[in-house]
């Protein structure tokens, strides 16, 4: 093991140097690719595998057989890597005496189990993306990416003993060595394979992860003996029914980056992976340092006899703490790319069920946010594509009698915008039918006869439980119980999600949210000898308003006009149950705030200035109070109430008819 360490660490100082025209290096690598795979033999068939690859890749270049010697140059450096990630397994990994059961995993394994299932998501992840962008064509460097991510599975697999995910990964390899060779099209049948393989991997690697955690026997895949007996049948060209509708075609993804931007290049960038435990303490810790830094530049201020030095020792204190708390949180940051790749196979895989053309544009998936906000988004986001996807885009037929394209186009976009993350998802298809939506409303009790709801207001209808506009119920869509769910998951996030839609055109949903999770800039407002905070994202405005503004409407309660509408005035003292300062709202504000489309007016005593606040969770003992998402802990050490804007105006909405009596 010594001597191979040895070649392969020779090897990788000596890669990254090779020249095409420096004949003598290059024979010196081809011999030490030789080497390795004299020694690494039988005991490495990982090792052994891509030092054989090399020494032919090696020989093309030598004899100029090879058309493209830079990217076989580069080549060489992906085998290294891939040498190195199978030796340092071995060299990690204990021997032990004792035979061990193929359905069960060495104790001293279990860590290097954990990492390699994490990697082997990883490649399988990449496969993926590389396969959705072959759409049919020949592409030799896509087929070798996906080669080399099942070669590398394979060849760690076979050290932990984990045979059938190995198993798995030689037959998918195999298929894949014939498309690199170009004696197969990685196209249709071959390309379904692939991704069929790709999904078996994924759940095989569940699998392996429950067991490593419980420490328990593996789990055998019922589906891999038939899965392995297709992928063998297609290389060796033997005709099988090919599941699926055979006239639709493969999704096509186009990848664009956010308008203004420029994509970032990470690729030479030094990693290390840690935990994400580790990573919330830490930013939990940073956070207990923002609030206290703020507690000693408050006491300080009320303390007399502050000197120079001190005001200036604490500006660069409170400097420090800053930048230290602005790169905690860009280390939770992630590109939602990660999140969008999924809606890639997702719609590959309903335009085969439905017969559909379509083709999905991404455009700005390097875009960064919480990496806490990336898990949420991610399933409210695969709803909407659906839906866009079954009720958005029209079929074949509908399209050619508008004149449309038949293959229909899907859009994710996402961008940074006033301190936000802005998420559209668009569709070129049917568009919203307001007169079914309005129907079905009516039917539904949610409208009254004489009701006349803004364009907004109807859209907005399609988030109520049980109303779908669907034709028909499929096993994708169909029974009203999802955008209610999509809608409630965004405004948990504290986001709002709008609707724009021209029948016939199309429809775009706009998803707002927030950075970061963690810290959110508030305005500091006082209601008698309490303080809460009102997120700036919510707020339009605040004024003192004037007699003539205010009035009483019966079942509606008080009312501010604004800019010639008339608002909602809700009283937050009311609502807390604090004594006001005043009660008369001519010699107190107001602040107008705004949730999709919905506007009302909070009276408030004094407003104390703009503050970014580290959020901190009520806690389970108190449990949610509607209109409220937490607290955040001030200057001075109190607790001030962070307010849902949307659970305000649901209650201000509520009350409207009791505040209108309360007023009487």
């Amino acid at each position: 093991m010594e001597n191979i360490n040895e070649i392969v660490e020779h090897l990788a100082a000596t890669v990254v140097n090779a020249e095409a025209t420096d004949l003598r290096a290059l024979t010196e690598l081809h011999d030490h690719f030789h080497k390795l795979r004299e020694s690494a033999g039988t005991e490495l068939p990982g090792a052994t595998s891509a030092a054989a690859t090399a020494e032919q890749i090696l020989t093309r270049v030598i004899f100029r057989e090879e058309p493209d010697v830079d990217a076989a140059l580069e080549q060489l450096g992906s085998l290294v890597a891939e040498i190195q990630q199978v030796v340092n397994f071995v060299g990690k990994s204990t021997p032990v005496a004792e035979e061990v059961a193929d359905d069960a995993l060495r104790a001293d394994d279990l860590p290097l189990v954990v990492e390699f299932v994490t990697e082997a998501r990883e490649h399988l992840e990449a496969a993926e993306a590389e396969v959705l962008k072959l759409d049919g064509e020949a592409n030799s460097e896509s087929v070798n990416a996906i080669f080399r991510s099942f070669h590398t599975i394979k060849g760690v697999a076979g050290f932990l003993n984990l045979k059938e995910i190995g198993l798995l990964a030689h037959s998918a390899e195999n298929l894949l060595d014939l498309a690199r060779k170009g004696q197969l099209v990685l196209d249709g049948r071959a390309a379904g394979l692939i991704l069929e393989s790709i999904d078996a991997g994924k759940s095989m690697l569940g699998t392996i992860e429950t067991s490593a955690q419980r420490n328990v026997p593996l789990a055998k895949y019922d589906g891999l003996p038939d899965l392995r007996a297709r992928l063998d049948a297609c290389a060796a060209g033997v005709k099988l029914p090919v599941a699926g509708d055979a006239k639709s075609q493969p999704t096509a993804e186009k990848t664009v980056p956010a308008a203004g931007s420029t994509p970032s290049v990470r690729s030479h960038d030094s990693t290390v992976k840690v935990a994400t435990d580790r990573l919330d303490s830490l930013i939990s810790m940073v956070g207990e340092l923002v609030i206290t830094q703020s507690m000693v530049r408050q006491e300080s201020r009320a303390n007399a006899g502050v000197t120079q030095r001190l005001t200036r020792n604490l500006g660069r204190l409170d400097k420090i703490t800053r930048e230290l708390q602005d790169l905690s949180m860009s280390m939770r940051m992630v590109p939602i790319q990660g999140v969008f790749q999924k809606m890639v196979r997702l719609v590959h895989d309903l335009s085969e069920k439905f017969g559909k053309q379509m083709d999905l544009v991404i455009v700005g998936g390097d875009t960064e946010l919480d990496r806490n906000v990336v898990e949420a988004i991610a399933d409210p986001l695969m709803h909407m594509v659906r839906n866009a996807a079954d009720h958005g885009i029209d079929t074949p037929e509908e399209r050619a009698k508008a004149g449309k394209s038949p293959v229909g186009r899907i859009e994710l976009k996402a961008c940074h915008r006033a301190g936000q993350i802005v998420i559209e998802i668009s569709d070129d298809g049917k568009g919203l039918n307001k007169q079914r939506i309005l129907k079905k409303a009516h039917d539904a009790g949610i409208l009254q006869d004489g009701d006349k709801p803004s364009d907004a207001d109807i859209f907005r209808l399609i988030f109520h439980a049980g109303l779908s506009t669907a034709e028909k119920v499929t096993d994708v869509s169909g029974r009203g119980v999802g955008m209610d769910v999509v809608k409630k998951n965004v405004e948990a996030l504290r986001g709002r999600i709008d609707i724009t839609s021209v029948e016939g055109a199309g429809s775009t949903f706009t998803i707002c949210l927030p950075l970061t999770l963690a810290v959110i800039d508030g305005l500091v407002v006082r209601v008698g000898d309490q303080r809460y905070i009102i997120p700036l994202l919510s707020i339009e405005q605040s004024i003192r308003p004037v007699e003539s503004q205010l009035s009483t409407v019966q079942g509606r309660g008080e009312l501010c006009m604004i800019r010639g509408r008339a608002l909602r005035l809700l009283r937050l003292h009311r609502l807390f149950n604090v004594t006001p300062i005043s009660e008369d709202p001519t010699k107190a504000l107001v602040v107008i705030v705004q949730d999709n489309g919905r506007e009302a007016c909070l009276l408030v005593d004094e407003l104390l200035g703009q503050q970014q606040v580290v959020i901190k969770s009520l806690g389970d003992g108190i449990g949610a109070i509607r209109g409220i998402s937490g607290g955040a802990i001030l200057g001075d050490g109190t607790v001030s109430l962070i307010l849902d804007i949307p659970g305000v105006i649901d209650l201000a909405t509520k009350n409207a008819a009791k505040e209108a009596v309360h007023v009487a």
